[in-house]
């Protein structure tokens, strides 16, 4: 691996059961990037993500941190690497802030327990998702949306250099998923982190991700760079999983360029 990579994938491969789901899957991300993952419903994108954590079994090679995660236990997988999931697994009476303090098990020994260092991070990351003063608030009478945001803090909060999250923006109002992507902007780039973020939103992809991998029938249909290549190319690509859209090119209040799809 060269020295800006942090994730190197080679020709991976999952099934369910005699079902392949991915076939074949090779991809790099590198630091500072935060990379999304687009398809349609059934393309393979969470079973990537599982694959990719090791939650489900999966054929080929998988190097993190330059290192062959086969060798690694889930401790030290999860000292490397954050998982946002499409849903938190969570159905017991627990405080959102324990849930957030959740993300710094993996550094901590059996019955230790977290720092008050820890815990003023903690409330830092729920005050920039919007959930201030919501520490002590029982997690499952939260919102769905609300539920997701403190999962994504728990994620973000361990400070991990690789952090893969399976449809982050769902459940979220619109404003609040920008939010949301903005505050992920800001933890991995110039951080030397990347992110592997699955999307249902291709906008909220063409604005905040640097590249994206399209994943058609269980395979990379095409790797996209958002920051370089020309509306045009990136158009016939989408259009290969999207069939008839159009791409346009706006500006946002900061005169950011940013692009935008529409059905043709």
């Amino acid at each position: 691996m060269s020295s800006t990579e942090l994730v190197k994938v080679k020709n991976l491969s999952a099934r369910y059961g005699k079902k392949k789901i991915l076939s074949d899957i090779s991809f790099e991300l590198k630091k500072n990037e935060v990379v999304g993952l687009l398809g349609t419903n059934g393309c393979g994108k969470t079973t990537l993500i599982k694959s990719l954590c090791k939650i489900i079994p999966s054929e080929g090679s998988i190097v993190i941190d330059g290192t062959d995660v086969s060798s690694w236990s889930s401790k030290t997988f999860a000292q490397h690497c954050s998982l946002v999931p499409q849903k938190s697994g969570i159905g017991i009476d627990i405080t959102v802030l324990d849930v957030v303090l959740m993300g710094f098990n993996p550094f901590l020994s059996i019955l230790e327990k977290p720092s008050k260092v820890m815990i003023s991070k903690a409330e830092e990351m729920l005050e920039l998702l919007g959930l201030k003063n919501r520490e002590f608030d029982n997690f499952l009478t939260l919102s769905e949306g609300q539920k997701h945001l403190v999962i994504i803090a728990r994620a973000l909060v361990a400070n991990t250099n690789v952090l893969f999250m399976d449809e982050p923006e769902s459940s979220l109002d619109f404003a609040v998923r920008y939010d949301m992507m903005t505050t992920l902007k800001k933890q991995i780039v110039g951080q030397d982190k990347c992110a592997l973020v699955s999307l249902h939103d291709i906008n909220l992809a063409l604005h905040f991700c640097d590249k994206l991998i399209l994943i058609k029938d269980g395979k990379i249909s095409s790797m996209v760079d958002v920051v370089n290549e020309d509306i045009s190319s990136i158009e016939q690509e989408l259009r290969d999983i999207y069939g008839s859209i159009r791409l346009l090119s706006t500006k946002d209040e900061a005169g950011k360029e940013s692009l935008i799809i529409v059905k043709a």
